[in-house]
């Protein structure tokens, strides 16, 4: 903290960068994602799809993630600002902020809905038919079983700041964590992560399959048309999540690894400039935003709605749009 002392906050040095680096990830992501959620929940044609749910409870946790990014910048440049840097606190009342335990519950359930909205896919591909019958039910369990497991999860990380002792710096975000808790949690997304994309590779070679079955039918049933939008969006959450790849998954290994190390190395209090990576998964969730806007109609239709302020004309059609 002896930099702070003597520059004061207006030495844009690589501290401060770090400290405000939240803003325009966290305020660009959050935008992004209540954008897409909203343009889902107005529109009734989209809410009651089960691929569609998946998506927005995916959206929802990135949403979360997003938020506690832009209240920590906003926290942390607060604290520059008044100068406030000296000012000591207990572990357990960083962890007591509004975007800690946000961030906790947000980081398992970012990666758990992904792999949970990979393995929708999969299924819609494997079982077309039965995914397209399946009752209200079905989504219950693929959004629930992630969102639960992700809050048992970050639980845990509340052990290490009730039992630890001393006092550190407000700008700190991840020392109050057990390390042991903050590298399994980092891994454990990331390889969950990158389990989802792997999974894509049966799930393209089946959409190969079904897609030439429906072209070569010389009549199309509404049946027909139904698959024929599961497999246009299956192909449109596996460019997502080849994005994924090396917006969220690699970085967060490399994030973890390099902060890791370099504060063992150079005993610093707080975390590294390798934690930046870590907001490159705000970038994920933004690409979404505009990918699904420009591969899926009824959703763009909804979001050219959602800021003319009227109703979706997709909620009384019959058929699916792709």
């Amino acid at each position: 903290l002896q930099k702070y002392r003597e520059n004061g906050w207006r030495s844009l040095e690589l501290d401060d960068f770090k400290a405000v680096a939240f803003l325009p990830f966290g305020l660009g992501s959050t935008v992004c994602n209540a954008i897409l959620i909203a343009s889902i929940v107005r529109s009734e044609h989209l809410r009651t799809r089960h691929e569609i749910q998946v998506i927005c409870a995916l959206s929802f946790a990135d949403f979360v993630e997003a938020l506690a990014t832009l209240i920590a910048g906003l926290y942390r440049s607060a604290v520059i600002l008044a100068n406030s840097i000296d000012i000591l606190f207990t572990p357990l009342q960083c962890m007591s902020l509004p975007h800690s335990w946000a961030w906790r519950w947000s980081d398992f359930a970012t990666s758990f809905m992904l792999l949970a909205l990979t393995l929708d896919r999969f299924i819609s591909v494997l079982f077309p038919l039965r995914y397209i019958a399946w009752g209200p039910t079905y989504p219950r369990i693929v959004i629930g079983l992630p969102y639960i497991l992700s809050l048992l999860f970050s639980l845990f990380a509340w052990y290490h700041p009730i039992t630890m002792k001393g006092t550190m710096s407000m700008l700190c975000t991840n020392v109050y964590l057990s390390p042991l808790f903050y590298a399994i949690s980092k891994y454990m997304t990331s390889c969950a992560t990158v389990l989802s994309v792997v999974l894509y590779v049966p799930v393209v070679i089946l959409i190969r399959n079904q897609l030439k079955l429906v072209s070569d039918k010389l009549y199309t049933t509404q049946l027909d048309c139904q698959r024929r939008a599961q497999l246009k969006m299956t192909v449109t959450v596996a460019i997502s999540s080849f994005l994924t790849l090396f917006l969220d998954a690699i970085p967060r290994a490399i994030g973890i690894y390099g902060t890791a190390k370099m504060m063992h190395e150079t005993k610093e209090q707080c975390e590294s400039a390798m934690s930046i990576l870590f907001h490159l998964t705000k970038v994920n969730s933004m690409v979404n935003l505009f990918l699904y806007y420009h591969r899926n109609k009824a959703i763009r239709e909804s979001i050219q709605c959602l800021f003319r302020m009227r109703r979706s004309s997709t909620a009384s059609t019959p058929f699916p749009q792709t």
